[in-house]
């Protein structure tokens, strides 16, 4: 298959950019991806964390900071995960309604 191109010079400086459905469903499903992967990511983190303070012997309070830091990024990752997996669904169920219109 050969690669599309699209042409800009006969477009209207002031046109806006159009997405369909599906455009919109693909950059949310990568996105929760995204934060699905990102939380796999922070979880071996934070395990890693926990076995360095078991082998160093070392108390709690000297990882304080970093775990903070980690768990942080962690809640950040979950409330994006959470909006973007909503986004997906909504997106979904749009296009499925669209493709059930269609046939009908």
């Amino acid at each position: 298959m050969g690669s599309v191109i699209m042409s800009t010079q006969n477009k209207p400086q002031n046109m806006p950019e159009t997405y369909t459905t599906v455009d919109m469903l693909d950059a949310y499903s990568l996105a929760e991806c995204d934060m699905q992967w990102m939380s796999v990511a922070i979880t071996d983190i934070k395990k890693r964390i926990k076995e360095l303070k078991n082998d160093l012997g070392i108390n709690a309070t000297g990882f304080y900071a970093l775990e903070h830091v980690v768990d942080m990024y962690q809640y950040i990752a979950e409330n994006r995960l959470h909006h973007y997996s909503g986004e997906a669904e909504a997106y979904q169920a749009e296009l499925d309604a669209n493709k059930k219109a269609v046939t009908l």
